[in-house]
């Protein structure tokens, strides 16, 4: 048995964390799947270096054939809606056979597009018609203005990964406007089991921000976990109950170093909960066999707590640092990205 299977047999799911189109065309991500990996992300900086890397020279050679306006905008938009196309198809039996618990690819925002409502909702309606697959799943950071956004989107049945989720209080926040999108739908007469959402938990960036050598960041996904175990005694949730899928969490891992990965791995096998691995970390850890049961427990939480130092700044200031830093970071990635399109563009201009 290996680590994904020993995994998949405590309830949890395996992400993967990154691929380009090598990896579609060469059948890496299928023999991944195979493997038992449940889901997969496109990222900005895999795809940038893919590009840099010659990957999508056929796709910019079609683009020059077709004689269209170009932008380098336009080109990032025609190459996601493929590979985000033919890794659902890869996909798509895993959906189905999960009765859509499972089989999703994702991809984030262009976040140029986060900083207005309306903005990120008419791009997420574009994206989600453009690909056409069940399949997909948007990612969504967790910021005061993407809240009502998520809640419409849940109401128009398009699937989200809300990321940046750092405390229980921004998971209950989640948690309240995901109901408030599903209970739109049935008062409306329509089903609701055919939508998902998950929120991310990115417990490598929280210790790092800590304190490197904490784990910290395990406390809190134990305690987010609570949370949701919790949540499913919530009345507007039974309410719901058999009518809609739950709110699954996943446990963001791709910036842990491989070699600290195993401690967060073999404590997170939570039922019910996803976790997202970068390549290197699945390859190292994938002849795995043996994986310890997680104990959940109010006294081994406050245990852990106890034994933390003292963190310097309000945790709520903390997270909001964070998700700062992180609307940054994402934001220079796509422009990078933009950038190494427009260098392709030049190299075919006449």
């Amino acid at each position: 048995m290996n680590l994904i299977q020993s995994l998949r047999r405590q309830g949890q799911s395996v992400w993967l964390d990154g691929f380009e189109r090598g990896w579609i065309s060469q059948g890496k991500l299928q023999h991944t799947i195979d493997d038992g990996v449940r889901g997969v992300l496109l990222t900005f900086e895999g795809l940038k270096l893919a590009i840099q890397g010659q990957e999508y020279d056929r796709d910019f050679n079609v683009l020059t054939q077709q004689a269209v306006n170009r932008t380098a905008r336009s080109d990032y938009d025609y190459i996601v809606k493929r590979d985000l196309q033919l890794a659902a198809d890869l996909l798509k039996q895993v959906h189905s056979q999960t009765q859509g618990r499972e089989g999703y690819v994702q991809v984030d925002f262009p976040p140029h597009a986060l900083l207005q409502a309306e903005t990120a909702i008419a791009e997420a309606q574009k994206i989600w018609q453009e690909v056409g697959w069940q399949n997909l799943m948007l990612r969504i950071p967790a910021t005061p203005i993407m809240l009502p956004v998520i809640e419409q989107l849940i109401g128009d049945r398009i699937n989200v990964n809300v990321t940046l989720v750092f405390s229980q209080q921004t998971y209950e926040q989640v948690f309240d406007v995901y109901l408030s999108g599903l209970e739109r739908l049935i008062h409306q007469g329509e089903s609701a089991n055919d939508v998902v959402c998950f929120t991310s938990f990115s417990i490598g960036r929280l210790d790092a921000a800590l304190h490197p050598l904490t784990s910290f960041g395990i406390t809190q996904a134990e305690i987010l976990y609570q949370h949701f175990q919790n949540f499913c005694q919530n009345a507007r949730w039974k309410a719901l109950r058999g009518r809609a899928n739950p709110l699954r969490l996943v446990w963001d891992c791709t910036d842990i170093q491989p070699q600290d990965a195993w401690r967060y791995i073999q404590v997170l096998a939570f039922p019910g909960t996803a976790i997202l691995l970068s390549k290197a970390t699945l390859e190292m850890y994938q002849q795995v066999s043996l994986l310890p049961m997680s104990v959940i427990g109010s006294k081994r939480v406050e245990q852990m707590l106890t034994n933390f130092p003292l963190v310097a700044i309000p945790l709520d200031e903390l997270v909001d640092r964070l998700v700062d830093e992180e609307m940054t970071r994402s934001l220079n990635a796509f422009d990078r990205l933009l950038d190494q399109i427009a260098l392709k563009l030049d190299v075919q201009s006449p």
